[in-house]
This record gives structure tokens, sequence and C-alpha cells, in this order.
């Protein structure tokens, strides 16, 4: 599943392994559980993804058109608008990845130039 794909996690991940993982694509960005792969993917374009992260950064719902960010309890919710995948991460993988934005690991601007 995805496996042509070159992912990623946060610098600011554990050693566990469960994290927030994305993957630049020629059209955007993808974005997983790497606990569970098998939950699926959310496919971000490149503007999308772009307001995403700004989205998550800044605690808000959804402004990406792609997909929501729901806070429950501690966790965070990333559900596809499309497709209905829905991606749980706990407080730790979250906070990882939002340090990583804040770093930004996660900005491709090469690839996200080419396609804005």
């Amino acid at each position: 599943m995805n496996t042509a794909f070159t992912w990623r996690k946060s610098s600011h991940s554990t050693g566990t392994g469960n994290c927030v993982e994305v993957a630049p694509t020629l059209e955007g960005v993808l974005v997983r559980h790497s606990k569970h792969p098998e939950a699926g993917t959310i496919a971000f374009s490149a503007p999308a993804w772009t307001t995403f992260l700004s989205d998550a950064r800044n605690g808000f719902t959804a402004t990406n058109g792609v997909a929501t960010i729901t806070r429950i309890g501690i966790d965070t919710l990333v559900t596809s608008l499309a497709t209905g995948v829905e991606l749980r991460f706990d407080e730790g993988e979250w906070s990882a990845f939002l340090a990583g934005t804040a770093d930004g690991e996660f900005d491709y601007p090469e690839l996200l130039a080419a396609n804005l």
C-alpha cells in the first residue's frame, strides 16, 4: 500500500515509530498513520497541503478543502472530506507533527512550487 512513496515522520517523533507520516508525490502530499497504514491515506494537492499545515499550526478545523482536524479529548482526528478516511493521532504523535511543521520539515518548497 503506497510503498512507492518515501514516507517520513517528524524529527520530533519518539522512537516508537507511531506518528503522522507524510509522503510528497508529483501532485502534492499524502498523509497516513504509521501505526495503522491500513487505515488509508489522505491526499492533498499542493495548495491544500500548504493550507492544511497552516490549519494544523493555528488550530483551525478545516479551511483546506480536503480534511477536517478535530480534537477528541487529547487526541486529534484528521478526516478526509472526500473519502471519509479517519486518522486518529494521540497527543504525542500530533505534537511531534506540529513541532516538525513549525520547523518547516514538511514544507517541500520545490515540489509545491511546481504545483501551485
